[in-house]
């Protein structure tokens, strides 16, 4: 349809009819106005100047055209634009639009009718007229689409904006209030606890929003991708990131905790990968913080752990490497089962005389030390968690210690 039509050549009784509507056009649009307020869902309330603006500017360009007068369509597409575009930006269905089109059509085709056997208007004339208004109607929806797609786009990158204010909000321990508010602008359902992964990606990689379920949030956080979603789609959402970042990756998800917890999810998931290269865990493709609590939990202040290993296992790092690394085997069995002799040597699988040289050289070592409780629940722990990274080959206690005492 041209942008201005002039004389589309309807009968005389159908032009002089549109004329007689002219004087009427206001209450008809309020009245089509008030129909479709009332069929239209609550989140479109504040429509109301819009809807009658479009449906009466609808109308009076409609009879403008009946009349062969000069209109330019630029004014009516703008407000049919308008509403398909708000309708979008609100999250609500394309059908909604559609609904109350086709009900503004209808009753202002009642209207028409009426009046045409009010005044004995002849098919032929009628006919002309639908034929008018079903290429109007046709136009005007062709606004709504134009107007609903740009809607949508909008309402993705905002929501795409949002869900990355509600990422960052969650890692920086913002509020519960504060995290609500950039949940509904990102349209996504704040859940009472969340799964929160770390995704340690290859050569650069990056994970698109829209490679994962939409109830998935995710963000690119150096070294690492945060993702975060409901517990409940935790499993579903880890095949999908692994198929999106490739064979190479490897995903740490931690167990579910409330939003407020995020932070520290975070960091638990990131420590769990470091201990991963650090060959602490054991390495996967996906890493059940869970199952690790224990070592996540030991390893949680690496500077503290080092300085402790410096003072309370002095004894032991002064050892040749061979003698460090059988008293130790043998001073974490008996801290952890605090079995006799020979319970301890079927666990090592040696002779019991062979742990009791190796307990005397251990009491020689540490002495009355080892009847404190505070003193051996500290070494225990130490211990699990330097073990680990002795045997994975991390000198660094014994290269300090040696630094320290010349």
């Amino acid at each position: 349809m041209t942008q201005t039509q002039r004389s589309p050549g309807l009968p005389g009784s159908a032009v002089w009819m549109l004329k007689s509507l002219e004087s009427e056009v206001r209450p008809i649009a309020l009245q089509i106005t008030r129909h479709l307020r009332e069929s239209l869902p609550a989140e479109t309330e504040g429509f109301d100047e819009l809807i009658f603006t479009a449906v009466h500017g609808a109308m009076s360009h409609f009879i403008d055209l009946g009349l062969g007068r000069a209109a330019p369509y630029t004014a009516i597409n703008d407000h049919f634009r308008k509403v398909g575009f708000r309708v979008a930006a609100l999250g609500e269905a394309r059908a909604i639009v559609d609904g109350g089109i086709d009900m503004a059509t209808t009753e202002l085709w009642d209207e028409l009718r009426r009046r045409a056997v009010e005044n004995e208007l002849s098919a032929a004339a009628l006919n002309a007229l639908n034929e008018m208004m079903t290429t109007y109607v046709d136009h005007l929806t062709a606004q709504v689409t134009a107007g609903f797609e740009a809607g949508t786009e909008a309402r993705d990158q905002d929501n795409d904006v949002a869900r990355a204010r509600l990422i960052d909000r969650m890692l920086s321990g913002a509020s519960a209030a504060e995290m609500e508010v950039q949940a509904a602008l990102g349209e996504w359902d704040l859940p009472e606890k969340v799964t929160v992964m770390a995704v340690e990606l290859r050569d650069g990689g990056r994970i698109a929003a829209d490679a994962l379920s939409a109830t998935a949030l995710t963000r690119r956080r150096e070294p690492t991708q945060v993702v975060i979603c409901p517990p409940h789609d935790a499993a579903i959402i880890t095949k999908q990131v692994r198929a999106a970042a490739g064979p190479k990756s490897r995903v740490s998800v931690c167990w579910p905790v409330p939003p407020e917890d995020v932070p520290a999810a975070w960091r638990w998931a990131n420590r769990a990968l470091a201990l991963v290269n650090a060959r602490v865990i054991p390495a996967k493709p996906v890493i059940d913080c869970l199952a690790y609590r224990t070592e996540i939990w030991l390893h949680a202040e690496p500077v503290m752990r080092r300085q402790l290993a410096q003072e309370l296992l002095e004894p032991l790092l002064a050892e040749s490497e061979n003698s460090r690394e059988i008293l130790t085997e043998t001073l974490l069995v008996w801290l952890e089962t605090r079995e006799s002799a020979p319970a301890i040597a079927a666990v090592l699988g040696v002779h019991p005389q062979t742990i009791r040289y190796r307990w005397k050289r251990i009491n020689e070592l540490f002495g009355e030390s080892l009847r404190d409780p505070e003193f051996v629940t500290q070494l225990l722990l130490l211990l699990k968690a330097s073990v680990p990274l002795w045997v994975a080959g991390d000198q660094s206690d014994f290269d300090r210690y040696q630094q320290q005492t010349g």
